[in-house]
């Protein structure tokens, strides 16, 4: 996150570094992420706010590991959403209403051998959201890697940078090789680099 954050995102976590009580109420993990979303936007509006008039509250993204990753498909219907993701999670199931009540661009993160059963839950999310037909969605899978892959390598490795090039593609409209251009197309870091295997569906 703090890889995240070095390259000009206001990043809002759930609890604190190494919390030993993490919040694992998944079901109302869209609705703690949605309170924050609130918070961010009135911190925006204050004028006596620190951050006052300083976010870009029109671009907003939710992202988590493992259990953070169903916190964050918890926001997938707010409107006020510009894209969503996870790594190493997934929906345990089909649920229709749920891919039925997303609308923006979804990312999903995951390692081949991940030994919770992520990278199946992942590509079950990837194949529904795709079959939606108008929903930009890309799933990349690192061959090999376990949960979380290198997430915890200097600055969040390779997991990291594929979710901050999305994040570039579609918060800044970046097509450059630090944005789309290292996830979409015929010389694009990630799809050229046979240690991913990379999907995509309904990409515009």
């Amino acid at each position: 996150m703090a890889e995240i954050a070095s390259h000009g995102y206001f990043v809002v976590a759930d609890g604190t570094p190494v919390n030993s009580q993490p919040n694992r109420d998944l079901g109302s993990g869209g609705d703690v992420l949605r309170a924050y979303v609130d918070w961010v936007i009135a911190q925006n509006e204050k004028p006596c706010s620190a951050y006052y008039q300083k976010i870009e509250t029109t671009k907003v993204a939710a992202n988590g590991f493992s259990c953070g990753g169903l916190m964050a498909a918890g926001t997938a219907a707010d409107p006020r959403m510009t894209t969503w993701g996870h790594t190493s999670s997934g929906s345990f199931s089909v649920n229709q209403s749920f891919y039925s009540s997303i609308h923006t661009p979804v990312l999903i993160v995951t390692g081949t051998a991940d030994s919770l059963g992520a990278n199946k839950n992942g590509a079950r999310d990837f194949e529904n959201i795709a079959a939606l037909g108008d929903i930009p969605v890309m799933m990349f899978a690192k061959v090999g890697a376990d949960h979380g892959g290198d997430l915890w390598a200097r600055n969040g490795g390779e997991f990291t940078q594929v979710n901050l090039a999305w994040l570039n593609w579609w918060l800044k409209g970046d097509e450059s090789a630090t944005g789309k251009g290292a996830l979409v197309g015929p010389s694009c870091r990630f799809c050229t680099d046979r240690t991913w295997q990379v999907s995509s569906a309904n990409l515009p």
